[in-house]
This record gives structure tokens, sequence and C-alpha cells, in this order.
């Protein structure tokens, strides 16, 4: 009797079943790999725009109460920015120090709250970010020059 050597139709089948179920799962991991790398991208994108506007305030811009609104990235973040003026948590000395008169009228205390969204601006696609800035009310007594 012959004996035939090879493989037969159903194992093969087999084999190419298990070949494409292995595909779809490699497919699947590689696109949330590649969903995880453009969120990744969009917050560090995202969170550079926001850096540049904060980095602004007080520097280039003055520190002033109010909301503003407006674009990055040529249209694709969105943020809202808001200046409020908060109460100075530190205690209030009883005396103030007499050695440094500039310091005489204690700095007015600022809360810049921002939000950058971008895309539908759902949980995933939204940076809040929030600080504290100091602005002294009249940094230079009037009548001397520096």
């Amino acid at each position: 009797m012959k004996t035939s050597r090879g493989f037969t139709l159903l194992e093969v089948m087999l084999a190419f079943v298990l070949l494409a179920m292995l595909m779809g799962l490699a497919i699947a991991a590689l696109s949330n790999g590649l969903r995880q790398v453009r969120r990744a991208q969009d917050e560090t994108e995202a969170t550079l725009y926001a850096q540049s506007l904060l980095d602004g305030i007080g520097v280039l811009a003055p520190v002033a109460a109010g909301a503003r609104e407006g674009r990055f990235g040529d249209g694709r973040y969105r943020y809202h920015l808001d200046i409020r003026e908060v109460a100075d948590p530190a205690p209030v000395a009883a005396t103030a120090p007499t050695a440094a008169p500039d310091l005489a009228v204690p700095p007015r205390l600022y809360r810049i709250a921002l939000r950058v969204q971008w895309g539908e601006g759902g949980a995933g696609q939204r940076l809040d970010l929030a600080t504290l800035r100091a602005r002294v009310a009249n940094p230079m007594p009037t009548g001397t020059t520096p």
C-alpha cells in the first residue's frame, strides 16, 4: 500500500483560517497604535500652542481680567482664555515691612484658565490648563525714573 505524504485539504483550510485570524488581530493592534500616536500628536501640539499663549500673558500682553477666544493651527485648535482676579490665599502681615517701599501695596493675583479643544471637543480632544499670575498694581512710584 502506498502512503501519501502531504497535507489534506482540511489541514490547509485550517491553517488559512488561523492565519487570517492572526492577521486580523495584528491589523487591529496596529490600528489602535496608530490611533494612540495621532492622539498623542494632537495633545502635544495643543500643549505647545497653549504654552506659547500662557507664556505671553504678563510679558507680551498685560494681565487683565476678562475672557477671549481664538484659534490656533490654521483653525484646527480652538481656545477659550479666562482671566479673573482672585483673593490672595497668603495671610496678610500685621505690619508691612518698611525696608521695601515697592511692596507696600500687595500684588494682585489672577487665575488664568485656558481650554484648548480640537475635533469635536470631546473628553479626549480637550486640554484644560490653569495657572496663577501676580501683578503689581503700580510697580514704580510716580515721578521716579529707572
